[in-house]
């Protein structure tokens, strides 16, 4: 575990506990295959249905009405970052301290996939963005592009994280984080490679060594063994690496650290434990706790159940949903929300709040984010008479009930402000 807001033993300043449950691509939209509801509403949900029930709920824009987040600043919003600071935060540097790497001064960080590339006479194509999720020796052909040096004294550093996920850094004088991506992002595929462009004239040296990289990755991971028995075997190769979020190292404040409260975070996702460590959260994480659908949901429910013993507040971070959606399976991302909600079950036997909320929307039809809101619920245990998921009266969570939900539609920043002061 890392060392947090507030060290162990500290005073406690909450007066109530807290699991705040973040579904990373809870959101969705109406799928034909699913009699036209979205996955949480086909989804059988009795825990969620009590906790909104007997607490509050509604809809939630991750970032503002009408944007379309990613990941690092949806989560970052539920996680306290301050609004003023969503453009400031870039994917490169959350990447990296997700990974434990350190970034010097003047180095320039990039989120990096795995990808599938082909050659053709026109250019190179980019056939799958995530190399048909690759888990398997991953880090074999990480070795292989593990320092490169470009030229002109700037050295390339890549390291793999999770399945396709990795983070490259580049080292050396006279870089400048203003690039454009070669990820051609949530397009149809295939797609032309993209060239990486300046975007003020400081950064020239710093796309022209990223091109450079591109090429140089994909001569030598073209021929690894990997990729030949990925070939064989009939699987998208991982013959090529493809940048975003480029960004230099940045200080962010936090709204839950400004209130002297102690945060952890448990997850498995590389992206998510970076967040936390950029805001000096303690991050709880296991090889149990995996980024994908086969992630041990009662291990993280129980390590957040026993986080709540030395932190007021503690964060589960749940990545499947968002990826089932961004395969466009829908039917699999029922599934996995029913798991969720019987995981959930023994929160109910606890004195303690709970919240949930997700970083954005994912279209199980399309595989891409929406500027859609997110469907929310905060459930803070008291005397009054609740009722029961199956008694008259009580409501099905999802997408539908919540635009009709008893809290007005408001930002992520605000929700969190509300679940903070039940925390009082």
């Amino acid at each position: 575990m890392g060392k947090g807001a507030a060290s162990a033993g500290a005073e406690r300043v909450a007066g109530h506990r807290c699991i705040f449950i973040i579904v990373d691509g809870l959101g969705d939209l109406p799928v034909p295959t699913l009699g036209n509801l979205t996955p949480l509403e086909a989804a059988h949900t009795p825990t969620l249905d009590f906790l909104a029930s007997a607490g509050v709920f509604g809809q939630v824009d991750p970032v503002g009405e009408g944007i379309t987040p990613s990941t690092d600043s949806g989560t970052g919003m539920l996680l306290g970052m301050l609004p003023g600071d969503a453009d400031r935060l870039k994917r490169g540097p959350v990447e990296a301290a997700g990974a434990r790497l350190a970034l010097g001064a003047g180095d320039v960080a990039l989120r990096a996939n795995f990808a599938s590339i082909q050659a053709t006479a026109a250019g190179c194509l980019v056939t799958d963005r995530r190399a048909g999720r690759i888990r398997r020796r991953a880090a074999e052909l990480g070795a292989l592009i593990r320092r490169l040096d470009l030229g002109d004294g700037v050295v390339a550093t890549f390291q793999p994280t999770e399945q396709h996920r990795g983070v490259l850094i580049l080292s050396g004088t006279g870089l400048d984080p203003a690039i454009s991506a070669t990820d051609p992002g949530d397009v149809a595929l295939p797609a032309v490679l993209p060239t990486c462009h300046a975007l003020v004239p400081a950064a020239q040296k710093t796309a022209a060594k990223i091109n450079r990289f591109t090429r140089l990755a994909h001569e030598l991971l073209a021929t690894h063994p990997v990729n030949v028995t990925r070939a064989a075997a009939g699987k998208p190769v991982a013959n090529g690496v493809i940048t975003r979020g480029a960004g230099s190292p940045v200080a962010l404040e936090n709204v839950i650290t400004r209130k002297g409260l102690r945060a952890a975070v448990v997850t498995g996702c590389t992206t998510v434990q970076g967040l936390a460590r950029l805001f000096d959260f303690d991050v709880i994480t296991d090889s149990r706790f995996t980024a994908d659908v086969d992630t041990d949901l009662d291990g993280k429910i129980q390590a957040a159940l026993e986080a709540l013993e030395r932190h007021d507040l503690c964060f589960l971070h749940i990545k499947a949903p968002d990826i089932c959606a961004h395969d466009r399976q829908p039917e699999a991302k029922r599934r996995f929300i029913e798991r969720l909600d019987a995981a959930m079950a023994p929160l109910l036997k606890h004195d303690i709040v709970t919240a949930l909320a997700a970083d954005h929307s994912t279209d199980s039809n399309t595989g891409m984010h929406t500027a859609d809101p997110v469907p929310a619920l905060v459930y803070v245990p008291d005397a009054r008479p609740v009722r029961r998921a199956n008694e008259p009266g009580a409501m099905k969570f999802g997408e539908g009930a919540c635009r009709q939900g008893t809290l007005p539609r408001q930002t992520s920043a605000a929700f969190l402000q509300g679940v903070l002061a039940a925390l009082e």
